[in-house]
């Protein structure tokens, strides 16, 4: 279960956001994700300790399927404000945002 939730954390930090937040590399992440880091239980469980709240609460977006309400926030926000992101998915769901009604 820890790995979904590291899944999960990578959806909304990246994988350099999260072993920041983690105070592990980003190689160690990749490994992890990739299923080829020897003994992953000790950083999983730093995982489900510091983002065992994704567990629930996931949104569906008409546009990115099922994702955290944090990731929503952030597409909106970046609708919103007129910002424009490197992030090849912002494009297409930029006007999607703009109209939605999920409220937070």
């Amino acid at each position: 279960m820890s790995r979904e939730i590291l899944v999960r954390a990578v959806t909304l930090h990246g994988q350099r956001g999260v072993a920041r937040l983690l105070s592990k590399s980003p190689t160690t992440i990749n490994q992890i994700l990739r299923g080829s880091y020897p003994n992953p239980q000790r950083v999983l469980a730093i995982v489900a300790q510091k983002f065992g709240d994704l567990e629930s609460g996931e949104w569906a977006c008409p546009i990115l399927g099922v994702i955290h309400p944090d990731v929503c926030e952030r597409y909106r926000t970046w609708a919103e404000t007129g910002v424009v992101h490197k992030d090849r998915l912002y494009m297409q769901v930029k006007s999607v945002c703009k109209t939605c009604e999920r409220s937070f």
